[in-house]
């Protein structure tokens, strides 16, 4: 099992948030999902066969909700975490 984190672009309202995770959920090896406002995020719970991220990214898009690129680790793949970044 793996959780996937995904930052949400602006806000959505709760109607949005609904839909998009119960697309997600349709997807084989996603287990749960669930939506943070501050700062505005998706976590996903995967079992070890599921969607990669392009694919959950793309099922977001599908549903009108925006997701971030990804941030790529610093200082050599190591981060304390401390920066925010």
């Amino acid at each position: 099992m793996k959780i996937e984190i995904l930052d949400i672009a602006g806000p959505i309202t709760a109607e949005a948030a609904e839909a998009a995770g119960a697309r997600l959920k349709a997807l084989q090896g996603v287990q749960h999902v669930s939506f943070f406002d501050a700062p505005a995020s998706l976590h996903a719970r995967l079992e070890d066969i599921a969607p990669t991220r392009a694919e959950l990214v793309a099922v977001l898009e599908q549903a009108g909700v925006r997701v971030e690129a990804p941030r790529h680790p610093h200082a050599s793949g190591s981060c304390c975490g401390g920066c925010g970044s």
